[in-house]
């Protein structure tokens, strides 16, 4: 491994030195793998805009990832919940998820977690800027170890087209584990996940729309850190 003293030549400038280096050291620490992430995005109201309950919203997504450059199952995740509208910007959430991994080297397992968020959407001119934070309780079958994390979420939306038809997304979200646990965890900055592709409105009632594009997912871990560049298709339904 390349120390940092050897990364930067003397006569460069620093900046660019910099650069080289931290590229240097992370290529010799990181693992890499390609993939496939498919996902649907669900989310409506429950009642009728004249009832009492009409800030009560539900939540649902499905995913299914694959890994390997796409040749084997990774994961598979089901997430439903329920929200109530605070205003037409914010939202609450609270819910249940399930997840099934079967990892390399180890044998598959289930986790359950318990998630509660507040969504958010930010007062823009000519794009969509959404944000989400969400605290998860997590419960892995093998192990009585409860782990907590953080997940701060923002997502812009730009319209290519008039009619918003055709739009750009880029979202970045970022994981925090805030205990450490037998089975994994440790406190501290643990992943990030980085989208950019072209959006797709299929349907304006509901609001039906496919995002394809770029994923990057960085995961800190004890060995070298793992880097997964994927292929990502989700369909989100608003109704």
């Amino acid at each position: 491994m390349p120390s940092l003293g050897s990364c930067v030549p003397l006569r460069s400038p620093l900046l660019v030195g910099a650069v080289a280096c931290l590229g240097a050291v992370a290529n010799a620490q990181t693992v890499d793998d390609g993939g496939a992430w498919f996902g649907w995005f669900a989310q409506g109201k429950l009642a009728a805009a004249d009832s009492s309950l009409a800030s009560l919203r539900w939540w649902l997504d499905v995913q299914d990832r694959l890994r390997d450059e796409g040749e084997h199952f990774d994961q598979w995740l089901l997430r439903p919940g329920l929200g109530w509208a605070l205003t037409d910007r914010f939202t609450l959430w609270a819910g249940y998820a399930y997840i099934a991994t079967d990892p390399v080297r180890r044998d598959e397992f289930g986790e359950n977690r318990l998630w509660q968020q507040l969504t958010w959407s930010a007062p823009t001119e000519g794009f969509t800027l959404q944000g989400r934070a969400r605290l998860e309780q997590r419960f892995v079958e093998t192990d009585g170890d409860t782990g907590h994390r953080l997940r701060l979420f923002g997502k812009a939306m730009v319209p290519l087209t008039d009619d918003e038809g055709l739009f750009v997304s880029v979202w970045d979200e970022a994981f925090w584990d805030l205990n450490d646990t037998d089975w994994g965890e440790r406190t501290g900055f643990r992943q990030n996940r980085a989208f950019a592709g072209p959006g797709f409105q299929l349907a304006a009632a509901p609001k039906v729309w496919l995002e394809v594009g770029y994923l990057n997912q960085w995961i800190d871990r004890r060995g070298p850190d793992k880097e997964n560049h994927l292929l990502s298709i989700s369909l989100f339904t608003v109704f």
